[in-house]
């Protein structure tokens, strides 16, 4: 027969970071004059004990590239179809706030909650950039994929070094470093793991980054237009901002894709100025080839009726002096 004290107990819930509810209870245990509270899992709970304390566990270096790169794969994609002033474009600061306004929809699913670093940026011949700022990883490639990926005939790449800013339950082994390069077109994405240790150990991993290239069709040995996948030709909708995001980036289980969908209705005038701003004109810096023009005028059939006619009628599209223009990039002279 036990000596132990009849106990009673209450069910309660313990919440972690990673919107999950564990249900456990409190034991009460009484000799009939004193009352001790032991934080115990509950046993009629239809969750088992190992299931209460699993805690997420840190995915392997393979993994995380692996989102990365898809993420990469999709900007390249995107810069290939429209060109270097529509990468320029969504570098904007004010686009890029508009467009991950919720900056939590960009975390990736390896790192769910703990996806949240601050950042030292190292462009190339550049000094670093000490940035504090609180933000999942792809929020800080953003940028530097759209800096670097554009084919523009030069040597860019950047470093990422990052620290997590925030203490969870997915504890990383390891401090993260992204390296994002082009050269001769080509595109590459290292990612280094460091653990430390003794002998400061690191693990170097490399990944291509795909290089878009439109499609080529041939009829009596003449090109012809060739009609990408992400095209409906034509268009058969009535045009918004749905639609302008599903065509940029065309991938439906894009991290960026789904961030947009917390674009603020308010900001879709800014978008659409901007975007109808980023086709080709007479005095652009860097060429848009013909391809790159289509995928921009299957872009515009996309704005709002609205947005259209008032595109027109204020001359955007083809629009000169702006700020990817040759002048635009040329030393000044000297002063009179």
């Amino acid at each position: 027969m036990s000596h132990l004290p009849p106990f009673f107990s209450g069910d309660g819930k313990i919440s972690d970071q990673g919107d999950r509810a564990r249900t456990a209870s409190t034991a009460t245990l009484t000799d009939g004059t004193s009352i001790y509270g032991i934080y115990t899992p509950s046993l009629t709970h239809d969750s088992t004990l190992s299931e209460l304390v699993v805690v997420p566990s840190a995915p392997e270096p393979t993994v995380l590239l692996r989102e990365i790169q898809q993420a990469a794969d999709d900007i390249s994609q995107l810069v290939g179809r429209f060109g270097f002033k529509m990468a320029k474009t969504l570098t904007t600061p004010s686009i890029k706030k508009a467009l991950c306004a919720d900056k939590k929809l960009l975390r990736l699913p390896c790192l769910m909650y703990a996806d949240e670093f601050s950042c030292v940026i190292t462009r190339f011949c550049s000094k670093p950039i000490h940035d504090s700022t609180s933000a999942p990883l792809l929020w800080w490639l953003w940028n530097e994929l759209l800096d670097v990926l554009p084919p523009i005939g030069e040597t860019r790449n950047c470093r990422l070094d990052f620290k997590p800013a925030l203490r969870t339950d997915i504890a990383l082994p390891y401090a993260i470093t992204i390296d994002i390069s082009s050269k001769h077109n080509k595109y590459n994405i290292e990612l280094t793991a460091s653990y430390g240790g003794l002998f400061d150990e690191r693990r170097i991993f490399d990944a291509p980054i795909t290089q878009f290239g439109s499609p080529k069709s041939e009829k009596y040995g003449k090109l012809t237009k060739a009609t990408l996948d992400t095209s409906q030709d034509p268009y058969e909708g009535n045009g918004c901002v749905t639609d302008i995001f599903e065509y940029l980036v065309p991938r439906a289980e894009s991290e960026w894709r789904r961030a947009m969908k917390a674009f603020p209705a308010e900001k879709e005038e800014d978008l659409v100025i901007a975007l109808a701003k980023s086709g080709k004109a007479g005095d652009d810096r860097f060429p848009i080839s013909e391809n790159q023009q289509q995928q921009f005028r299957n872009l515009l059939w996309r704005f709002p009726i609205d947005a259209r006619e008032y595109v027109a009628e204020n001359g955007l599209v083809g629009m000169e002096k702006g700020p990817y223009s040759e002048s635009a990039f040329q030393a000044p002279g000297p002063k009179d």
